[in-house]
């Protein structure tokens, strides 16, 4: 009897301790937060999306993030960032795919171009993780908002065609903007030089220095996750010009996320 109570207590503790993997892979709208350089401490996407599971009484998550800087579909086919963090993985539960900003940049013919590469790489995804169920995603507000809407459109429609559920992160996050204006989402990133020399010091604890790219210099970049300093800073040109998604814009990705997997695994 009392070996059968262990037994019994063992698979308790056993299934307690099971958790529910979400994989997300993306872009750098993906990643997540401030860069732990900046702040170690700071929230990032997918320990936002576990917090908020829990606090919405779902099964504990374990979400694993493999997003990437300038990730396209064509250029995760088959990369080092696949073969050794995404491929391995197992016992997967859910892939939350979220692509399309840097292919409507990349592809000469964004229209036809994204489709395929989309397309291998589901294929590829259901061969090495055949029990996930994948999500598709549209993309946060980055381009101009018609531009927006065609990437999302294609999006869709990929979905539709390949079956696959959509995560709709676009509408609430576009919604947000225009009820709380169109800077209120994303970062401030901006070079140091821009900035009075006076305000240097106090501007410390946000600078970093950066490599560059595209073109760009090398050079120290004051980066905020917030929108406390644009009446100090707002007028100078360029302070608003980086899209990429602040703390609160994170916020609203991971609330939607979880929203939409509560659905899902409820059922």
């Amino acid at each position: 009897m009392r070996i059968v109570l262990l037994f019994l207590v063992f698979l308790s503790i056993t299934h307690a301790e099971e958790k529910t993997k979400v994989l997300l892979v993306g872009d750098s709208t993906t990643i997540g937060g401030t860069p732990r350089k900046l702040n170690p401490d700071a929230p990032q996407l997918e320990g936002m999306i576990e917090i908020l599971a829990k606090a919405q009484g779902l099964p504990p998550l374990e979400v694993i993030n493999t997003g990437v800087g300038g990730e396209t579909a064509k250029r995760l086919l088959g990369s080092k960032n696949y073969q050794q963090k995404i491929k391995p993985l197992t016992d997967l539960d859910y892939i939350i795919v979220r692509l399309g900003i840097n292919d409507w940049f990349r592809y000469e013919d964004f229209p036809k171009d994204f489709p395929i590469f989309m397309k291998s790489l589901l294929a590829d995804l259901r061969k090495d993780h055949p029990k996930a169920k994948i999500i598709l995603a549209t993309i946060c507000s980055f381009m101009p908002h018609e531009d927006c809407l065609q990437v999302n459109a294609l999006i869709k429609e990929l979905a539709t065609a390949e079956k696959l559920p959509l995560l709709d992160i676009y509408t609430p996050y576009h919604q947000y903007l225009t009820d709380n204006g169109p800077n209120s989402l994303n970062v401030r990133r901006i070079p140091l030089r821009l900035i009075p020399e006076p305000y240097h010091d106090f501007l410390k604890p946000h600078t970093s220095f950066q490599k560059g790219w595209n073109g760009k210099p090398d050079e120290n970049m004051v980066r905020l996750d917030h929108t406390t300093l644009d009446p100090i800073f707002g007028h100078i040109e360029g302070w608003y010009g980086d899209r990429h998604p602040n703390t609160e814009g994170y916020h609203l990705i991971a609330r939607e996320t979880v929203k939409f997997l509560k659905v899902i695994i409820t059922k």
